[in-house]
């Protein structure tokens, strides 16, 4: 009777396979040409605990730009740094409705855009990374480069949810050539 013995490198995972956090616990839903404008895409990215990240998607004209940028979280005389969320409810946030503003992206030459929240919520933190670290928008936007989190209801976070689009739909019409023909605008 012979044993086998066991390889100890078959155990070991395909690493270049594995998931990304985000890719496991996050529902990606798109919003495309806010405000009219032709690729301004927002992406937020859903967990089942009600949490929302808030991040450009990958069709965003951002990304097509080599500009130096800046990412600006005080809107208007509301500094977004400065909000604050006590306790487990996340009491004293700021409220966000879909068109507020949560920060500003501004180019060297004067120029920015702004980047809406794209769903109702409280405003639990702003990535300050993005501050002193704003390559990480660009670098890693669904990962460390996302711009806020976001809390809200479980009624709202599933109707705002379901009410997107979806990642095969997002990427039909990005392969469709829609994207500035069809607006999927915020409400």
């Amino acid at each position: 009777m012979t044993t086998m013995e066991p390889n100890i490198l078959d155990s070991i995972p395909d690493l270049n396979n594995l998931k990304s956090f985000t890719e496991r616990y996050f529902s990606k839903r798109y919003i495309i040409n806010v405000d009219g404008v032709k690729n301004n895409d927002i992406m937020i990215m859903f967990h089942s605990n009600r949490i929302a990240l808030l991040c450009l998607a990958p069709s965003h004209f951002f990304f097509s730009k080599s500009k130096e940028y800046k990412v600006n979280y005080t809107v208007g005389n509301v500094n977004r740094l400065k909000n604050a969320v006590k306790g487990k409810g996340k009491k004293g946030g700021q409220a966000l409705n879909p068109k507020s503003v949560v920060c500003k992206i501004e180019y060297e030459d004067g120029t920015s855009f702004d980047v809406p929240c794209g769903m109702k919520g409280t405003l639990v933190e702003v990535n300050e990374e993005l501050v002193n670290h704003p390559e990480l928008l660009k670098e890693f936007p669904d990962a460390d480069g996302y711009i806020a989190i976001i809390l809200s209801s479980i009624a709202i976070s599933e109707a705002t949810k379901n009410e997107l689009l979806t990642p095969d739909e997002y990427l039909d019409l990005l392969n469709d050539g829609v994207n500035g023909k069809e607006d999927k605008k915020l409400e």
